[in-house]
């Protein structure tokens, strides 16, 4: 068989890159993350107006994850087989779909399935998007790459986080202030779909089964290692950042002054998914993972006990570390010799579709035990031992032979 052209574009340099396809990349990420975390600041007039109890609530913020689980392989095995392109385009509609059908919810039910709508374009995103990396980048520049693309979403969510109560107050009303990010959402749908380069592959049509790329990648060394921190890392950051503001604003703070140290962690993350992916994606991952998880366990519970400076700093540690996590274990997923561009897909279907149950199982835990305490301090505490219990797993990390 004709070797594909990402193969060719390998052979002729190290450091194959285009930065226009990571732009859009980076735009689709951003549209993805202002929607997940849009509901976020306004949980408390949501849920007044919705008449909520925080049970609810927490199944809301998670419930998207449930969707994404039963797409997730689908999506890997057309994301393998055909052009990204049209396959993320798709996917940015459903994102919209999603931001638009909750501003026109009128109670649980409803609310909870426009969330779940999310689920269809979730995976395309966080499954189409490491596929195009892996096809138009190679060596160094990959790795900068996995980095650069993921703070599109940070830069999402910190947004969302920042503004989403500024422009209720503003437009008079939760609702509309939605269909305004439903907006932007389908502005870069489309941008992207006009600009974004065809992934061209001499492979097309034979690419290999669903159910045997599972496998493949499923049987590789070290890939569960890096699929168990991933489910740590969902878990977590989904479960503590999605009730920052609420947990903040329960302290005594104002919905605006919780939005905005509740973006900390997005802003930060900006840097830790750049930084430590330049210095930890060699062959110092083991370690960084290490470091990572301990510094996250010990920020997050640290975030429940202190106030003022030390508050800011330990919620933007956090968000500094979580964030290098996924792009750690997506870079480590491309350079494993088993899966590389060929499988990248697969692989990132079962690593995403674990991981989003630690993303549904988060939110959940921490809403229930609130329910059932009234302090989030034991429901963050029990998300930041699952975090130092990581370290036991990260040991094993892999070492990706062609780590640079």
């Amino acid at each position: 068989m004709t070797a594909s052209p990402s193969l060719d574009r390998g052979a002729r340099t190290e450091d194959d890159a285009d930065w226009v396809m990571l732009l859009l990349a980076w735009l689709l990420y951003f549209s993805f993350a202002l929607t997940v975390a849009s509901l976020a600041p306004i949980v408390g007039t949501v849920r007044s107006d919705l008449d909520l109890s925080y049970g609810e609530v927490g199944l809301v913020l998670g419930g998207w994850q449930l969707t994404y689980l039963a797409a997730a392989f689908p999506v890997g095995y057309l994301v393998d087989r055909f052009d990204p392109r049209w396959v993320l385009f798709g996917g940015a509609l459903f994102v919209a779909g999603s931001q638009l059908a909750r501003s026109l919810a009128t109670g649980f039910p409803t609310l909870l399935a426009a969330v779940a709508l999310l689920g269809l374009g979730g995976p395309v995103m966080s499954v189409g998007l490491p596929k195009v990396v892996a096809e138009f980048f190679t060596g160094r520049s990959r790795a900068t790459a996995s980095g650069v693309y993921m703070t599109g979403a940070h830069v999402g969510h910190a947004t969302a986080l920042a503004s989403t109560a500024v422009l209720v107050a503003a437009v008079g009303d939760w609702r509309i202030a939605l269909r305004c990010y439903a907006v932007v959402v389908v502005v870069i749908a489309v941008a992207w779909v006009v600009t974004a380069k065809p992934v061209s592959r001499g492979d097309v049509g034979v690419r290999t089964p669903l159910l045997a790329g599972t496998w493949h990648v499923a049987r590789a060394p070290g890939f569960w290692v890096v699929v168990a921190i991933g489910f740590a890392g969902f878990l977590g950051s989904h479960g503590y950042r999605n009730w920052l503001p609420t947990m903040l604003a329960d302290a005594g703070m104002s919905a605006t002054r919780a939005g905005v140290i509740a973006a900390l962690p997005a802003l930060l993350g900006i840097l830790g998914s750049i930084v430590v992916l330049q210095v930890g994606a060699g062959r110092h991952r083991r370690t960084t993972t290490i470091v990572l998880l301990l510094v996250v366990s010990v920020s997050m519970t640290t975030a429940t006990l202190v106030e003022g400076p030390l508050l800011y700093l330990t919620v933007g540690l956090e968000g500094f570390c979580a964030a290098a996590l996924v792009p750690l274990m997506m870079n480590t997923l491309m350079e494993l010799p088993e899966i590389g561009p060929r499988h990248v897909g697969a692989a990132a279907a079962v690593y995403f579709t674990v991981g989003e149950l630690g993303g549904f199982a988060g939110p959940t835990l921490v809403g229930a035990v609130v329910g059932a305490t009234g302090t989030f301090t034991a429901g963050v505490g029990a998300l930041s031992f699952v975090m130092a219990a990581m370290v036991l797993v990260a040991v094993r990390m892999p070492q990706p032979k062609t780590a640079s």
